[in-house]
C-alpha cells in the first residue's frame, strides 16, 4: 500500500484540522486575500506562508504556529498552488456522515485535482438535498461514478492527484477499493459523540442521525 509522504500526513492529522478551524472561526470566517466573508468554513483554507517540507513538519513552531498560517479561499489557494506535470495520485478519504470528509479533502486538494463523492453526483444530476437520492436515478448515478474510477483506475485524462470520498465502513470493501485503484486511504478522523455533535448543530434532517448510527455500527 501507498505511504503518505510526512507533509500529506500532516495535512491529515487531527491537531492541523483542529487548529485550521479554529483559526477560520476566529479570523472571522473571511479570506485575508480577497476578503470575501464564507459563511461555511468548508470553503476556507488553512494556507502556511512557509511551504512545509519533510524537515520542517516536524516543528510545531512552523507547523502550527498560528503566525505562520492564512485562513484564505478555495480560488486563492487553487492561485497560490497552481501546480503541473507531477504524476497522479490517488486517495480515499472515508469515515462517518459528518466526519468532516469533505472539508479534509478541500483543505488538502489543488486547483487541477480531481474529487469524486457521491453525494455532490446524486445532488448534481438530480437537484435534489445531498441524501436525497431518486431510486429511478440510480442506474445513471452508478454508471458515472463507474466511469469515473475507471478513468482514475488507469489514469486516464490530465487531471493532477484524485480523492475520492465515501463511507467506506467495511474494512475489506475500502482495502478491495484503495487496492484495485493503487490508492492510499486516509480515514477522517472523529468519535461517534463529534459527529453527533455536529449533527445537533448543523440544522440538518433527522435522517443524517439515522446515517450516522448506521455508520458506526457498520464500521470495522
Amino acid at each position: 500500500m501507498i505511504v503518505l509522504d510526512k507533509v500529506h500526513n500532516f495535512y491529515c492529522s487531527k491537531p492541523w484540522r483542529t487548529l485550521s478551524f479554529n483559526l477560520k472561526v476566529k479570523r472571522g470566517g473571511k479570506c485575508e486575500r480577497c476578503k470575501t466573508v464564507f459563511d461555511d468554513f468548508k470553503f476556507l483554507i488553512g494556507h502556511h506562508t512557509v511551504e512545509l517540507t519533510e524537515d520542517n513538519v516536524d516543528d510545531v513552531n512552523i507547523s502550527l504556529n498560528e503566525l505562520l498560517i492564512e485562513v484564505i479561499c478555495q480560488d486563492c489557494h487553487n492561485k497560490e498552488h497552481r501546480r503541473f506535470g507531477h504524476s497522479h495520485n490517488v486517495y480515499v478519504i472515508y469515515g462517518s456522515p459528518l466526519s468532516g470528509k469533505t472539508t479534509m479533502a478541500m483543505d488538502l486538494m489543488r486547483y487541477g485535482d480531481l474529487v469524486l463523492d457521491m453525494d455532490e453526483l446524486w445532488s448534481a444530476i438530480s437537484f435534489q438535498p445531498k441524501y436525497i437520492k431518486p431510486k429511478n436515478l440510480r442506474f445513471n448515478v452508478f454508471q458515472l461514478k463507474d466511469n469515473l474510477m475507471d478513468q482514475i483506475k488507469t489514469r486516464y485524462g490530465e487531471w493532477y492527484d484524485a480523492y475520492i470520498i465515501g463511507g467506506y465502513p467495511d474494512k475489506y470493501e475500502r482495502e478491495r477499493l484503495a487496492e484495485s485503484l493503487g490508492a492510499q486511504l486516509i480515514y477522517c478522523e472523529a468519535t461517534k459523540d463529534e459527529c453527533i455533535n455536529r449533527f445537533k448543530i448543523s440544522g440538518k434532517p433527522t435522517a443524517w442521525l439515522n446515517y450516522i448510527e448506521q455508520w458506526w455500527e457498520e464500521y470495522t
